[in-house]
């Protein structure tokens, strides 16, 4: 299976972007994306980029693509994908509370 760091962070900004469209229930498409991305970018996102590195999150099993209409896919995560961003917020999560456990000791 693929890990966080195997990402760019361009597939890992994507692959967040997908899940957080998910959970506001908006279909996670290739405008809403591009929509999501350039809300957190300064510069505005190619477009030819983002269906390349969407094309290889597919390959890699943590995305699907399923068509919304004639013209336009909608992606989602798969249980790997889900799987990967849950380790990641461990991973963060666990980080936070050492750093904050350690911080607290050092200012005693």
């Amino acid at each position: 299976m693929t890990t966080w760091h195997e990402c760019s962070g361009f597939q890992r900004d994507l692959l967040q972007a997908i899940a957080a469209l998910t959970t506001r229930d908006e279909a996670p498409y290739g405008l809403g994306l591009k929509t999501y991305l350039e809300d957190h970018y300064d510069d505005p996102i190619n477009h030819s980029r983002m269906y390349q590195n969407l094309d290889k999150l597919v390959e890699a099993g943590l995305i699907t693509r399923e068509p919304l209409n004639d013209r336009t896919n909608a992606y989602r995560l798969t249980e790997d994908g889900w799987s990967l961003l849950h380790r990641h917020v461990g991973d963060l999560t666990d980080i936070f509370h050492e750093g904050a456990t350690n911080t607290r000791e050092c200012n005693r």
